[in-house]
Order: C-alpha cells, then structure tokens, then sequence
C-alpha cells in the first residue's frame, strides 16, 4: 500500500524537542553501550541481522510503528528484515529525505526501498507515505508534515544515514535547511549539494522528538567525521565528542538523548 500525501492547509508544524545537555559514553569500540549510546562494528551479513534485530525489537508488540527511513545503502541492509518476525500492518513508513523525482526514479528512496524490502514481503505490507513529487517542493513537505501529523506527529524510529560530510537526511552542514531552523516539520531543498538538487527533507527538530534513533555508516570515506562525532574520553571509552561538531549526524539523536550506530569494520575502524 503507497499513501501519496496530498498538499493541505496545514503550514510548518511546530516541533519542541528536548535540548541536549548531557554528552553520552560507549563503553567499547566494537560494542558499546552506556547510558545514552551503542555503537555497533559488524560485517556484511552480521551487521544485516544486528541492524534488523534492532529494528524488529523495537517495532515487537507496537500497534502502530511509524518510521523514517533513508536511502543509500540501507535498504539492502534493510532486507535483513525479512527474517524477523515483523508485523508490518502495524507499520507506517515514511522517509527522512526523498529527491523530488516519480516514485519510480532510480533516485527515489522510495523506489530502493520497495525493491529491496517491500516487495518481497510476504502478505500484507506496510502504509508507505510517499512524498507527492507531483507537487511543487514547499507544497510537498507541507503535505508530508500534515501526513505525518496524522500518524500521531512523531516517528517511533528514525533509521539515518550519515554521509562522508556528517550530514543526515537532506541536512547538510551549513545549509539553510540545517543551519537556519524555522519549526517547521519538514521543509524544501531545492539547492542540494548532491543531486538531485530538489528534496524534502524532515528538520533536525523533527528527527530528534523521535522515539528512537538509529544510525548505519559505512566505509572508510565516514571515519575522518566519525573520529569527530565519537571521541575517546581519558578512560578509553567512546563517548560523543563534547562540544559536539556542527555536523547535523552529531546533533541528532532521540528525544531522550540516545542513538545507536551501526558501522562496517571500515568505517568502525578509525575508533
């Protein structure tokens, strides 16, 4: 089932979220956990099943699971879903950023996601909202804010990726869209540094009134941001760098703080 928002009357939609004022250790460099952050160092299939592992365990046993998912390499890992015992009825699925291209681009994420997990679900599927690339940018991220408000105005999980320059999403570090936040829910880009230039992307406000964060890097080019974003602290544990960069992946995290990352020994590497 594809649900296309449609453009409505709602404007940008406020978001409060919790400031961040706490900085979160990680006890070990292949798998840490602390009282606000795991990172996870695994391979290929192993890294598929811990990724989807988590995944599943938070959507166990939800009525209604609304998530935010992104492209690049994670729907391939993604697929790791189809061996858990998921419930995608309860499933509400949207995406962080999708490039203003028909959901049939190679460049939609939409499209890599339904190859790689959505179609090859067995039975019924889940509500994916679509972006309306039919619609002008603006008009479409005000849809897709309204969308979301309908689903409850907030994502159980927000699934991100990280890019070699720290960003997330459709946020890129110094853009207008990271740098200059309005309130709203979810706003136009229409001069991405990567093309497609035209996108809509979810806020950094949004994102981080999510339920649960989690963040897949992978490859060599992440380390140089990664040794910014994770810093080893005099005990030699991992913890987030304090002042964190101004990359946008450093400042996300849920909205008690927390955030998982799943890394390739490539990019887990450099810690």
């Amino acid at each position: 089932r594809v649900l296309v928002a449609q453009s409505s009357r709602f404007a940008s939609l406020p978001v409060l979220y919790r400031a961040l004022t706490t900085m979160i250790g990680v006890s070990s460099p292949r798998t840490g956990t602390s009282t606000g952050a795991d990172v996870i160092v695994a391979d290929g299939d192993d890294l598929k099943k811990r990724l989807a592992a988590k995944v599943a365990g938070l959507a166990r046993g939800k009525e209604r699971f609304v998530v935010a998912l992104s492209g690049g390499s994670m729907p391939k890992l993604l697929a790791g879903l189809l061996d858990e015992d998921v419930d995608w009825t309860a499933w509400d699925v949207f995406f962080a950023d999708e490039r203003c291209v028909p959901p049939d681009d190679a460049d939609a994420n939409v499209k890599a996601c339904r190859e790689h997990l959505f179609d090859k679900i067995r039975g019924e599927g889940p509500r994916i909202h679509a972006l309306d690339a039919t619609l002008a940018p603006a008009a479409a991220a005000e849809a897709y804010a309204a969308e979301l408000k309908t689903c409850g105005g907030r994502f159980d999980l927000a699934l991100l990726g990280m890019g070699p320059d720290g960003h997330t999403a459709s946020l890129f570090p110094g853009h207008d869209a990271y740098a200059k936040p309005t309130g709203a829910v979810a706003v136009a880009v229409l001069d991405s540094p990567k093309p497609p230039a035209e996108r809509v992307t979810f806020t950094q406000a949004t994102l981080m009134v999510s339920r649960a964060v989690c963040f897949v890097a992978t490859g060599a080019a992440k380390v140089p941001v990664l040794r910014e974003i994770l810093a080893r602290g005099d005990d030699g544990a991992l913890a987030y760098a304090s002042p964190a960069p101004a990359y946008p992946a450093a400042q996300v995290r849920a909205a008690d703080g927390k955030a998982t990352w799943f890394l390739d020994s490539a990019a887990g590497a450099g810690l």
